[in-house]
């Protein structure tokens, strides 16, 4: 055979080798291709669900007052040593909360919180129609077992020491019996702000005495 000829069949037999590495090189392409969409999903996915806390702290906010004012500042007062489901109100900590300590009426998806809320408290939810945000909240006194008496509540609640003044001597006790103040619980609002169409849930937590 000349060599002319063998040299023409060269390259027929490389075409095959060209073929083969572009396509394993298309398919790495198409792979980073992927990855590069997935993570600009992601991205967006993070700044979108950071945008929608932000858009939900001032309503929660103004939830947690709302929530004061019915609960400490109604008229006439709540009794904080019974349950008022017409603001909210539970005077101990109720069974089956998260390990974060949401309770567990504002758990779960939304379908299944707005029934198991709806059917339990008579206060209808709070919205805001600027964010387009439903926020629901729960109060509980920071007790483990009902509690009336002064004794009661420093044995199962969660209780802060009165506030003496310590300026002079107007804390020192001279004609007995001595004026002792009684023992203060601590009080617990929980805030669940549904940010509606979008699937996303924000919680909050405020102490209170």
């Amino acid at each position: 055979m000349k060599p002319g000829l063998r040299s023409l069949a060269r390259p027929r037999h490389q075409r095959g080798v060209v073929l083969f590495v572009a396509l394993i090189a298309m398919l790495l392409l198409s792979l980073a291709g992927i990855a590069l969409m997935r993570s600009v999903d992601t991205s967006v996915g993070v700044v979108g669900n950071l945008g929608f806390r932000q858009a939900s702290i001032a309503p929660v906010n103004a939830a947690i007052e709302q929530a004061i004012q019915d609960v400490f500042k109604a008229t006439p007062p709540v009794t904080s040593t019974a349950d008022d489901f017409a603001h909210n109100y539970y005077s101990q900590l109720q069974p089956g909360e998260s390990k974060a300590g949401v309770p567990a009426l504002l758990q779960g998806d939304y379908n299944a919180m707005v029934t198991a809320y709806s059917g339990t408290m008579s206060a209808m939810p709070w919205a805001d129609t600027v964010s387009g945000t439903e926020l629901r909240w729960v109060v509980e006194r920071m007790c483990n077992a009902p509690a009336v008496s002064d004794a009661e509540i420093i044995g199962h609640c969660d209780i802060l020491p009165p506030k003496v003044p310590s300026a002079g001597t107007d804390n020192k006790c001279v004609v007995k019996p001595c004026l002792t103040l009684p023992p203060i619980p601590v009080f617990r609002i929980t805030v669940r702000a549904d940010i509606l169409n979008t699937n996303t849930v924000s919680f909050a937590q405020a102490f209170v005495k």
